[in-house]
């Protein structure tokens, strides 16, 4: 089970700032240089569309024998199943953080 790494976490990595930095630029931000969750939520699952399609088209290339590497082909299929699974791991845990507010009484 994933609880700690969610695959629609957005990392800037190419930052060169001291963190104290970053946390003091995060909270000067513009409200229109922050994404929605609704367009992050899109965003991967957008993200995840295209590994699956791109796993999807490289073993048809494989099975209709054209000259495709095989390393690429397990590469591209493992990056899509780990993409999937961490998906679904991520909705459970959304589903299951709704189930339970649901039951909290107020």
């Amino acid at each position: 089970m994933v609880n700690t790494i969610s695959p629609f976490q957005v990392q800037n990595t190419q930052s060169t700032q001291p963190v104290a930095s970053q946390i003091n630029n995060s909270q000067k931000t513009d409200s229109s240089n922050q994404t929605s969750f609704s367009e992050l939520l899109k965003n991967s699952i957008s993200s995840l569309n295209e590994s699956q399609v791109q796993s999807d088209n490289f073993t048809n290339a494989l099975a209709a024998g054209k000259d495709v590497n095989l390393d690429e082909v397990m590469i591209a299929s493992q990056k899509a199943s780990i993409s999937l699974t961490a998906a679904t791991e991520f909705r459970n845990k959304a589903v299951e953080a709704y189930q339970e507010i649901m039951r909290m009484q107020m």
